[in-house]
């Protein structure tokens, strides 16, 4: 199964936690989790750190795509390094685009932060 969920304010450290900590409750049986960002304003230090572990915890069968990435979030992964992992953490621009990627992948998980195919 597919979810999508919008995620509504700043990822702020205690935020965070519980947002992600929700996720992870509620999706464990989802192969797909595509995370709308578009309503985030602030990806913060702590918030950027529960959601690496979030990423890191996910079920070996579950593949999270973060699309709609604000300025600030995206320049907060990007000073992070923080890269697609194959089969497990893709960036797509849009929904659509994620929703295209899910339909036929590229190969080597090609897909970059902001970055289109």
């Amino acid at each position: 199964m597919t979810r999508v969920v919008r995620i509504n304010g700043p990822l702020f450290f205690a935020a965070a936690e519980r947002i992600f900590a929700e996720l992870s409750a509620l999706t464990p049986e989802d192969k797909y989790l595509i995370l709308q960002w578009d309503a985030v304003p602030v990806l913060d230090a702590g918030g950027l750190q529960a959601f690496m572990q979030f990423c890191n915890k996910l079920p070996a069968s579950q593949h999270v795509l973060v699309t709609y990435i604000p300025f600030q979030p995206l320049k907060t992964l990007a000073w992070a390094n923080v890269m697609p992992i194959a089969d497990r953490l893709s960036f797509c621009s849009t929904l659509p685009q994620a929703l295209e990627y899910l339909s036929a992948p590229p190969a080597a998980d090609a897909l970059a932060v902001g970055q289109g195919r």
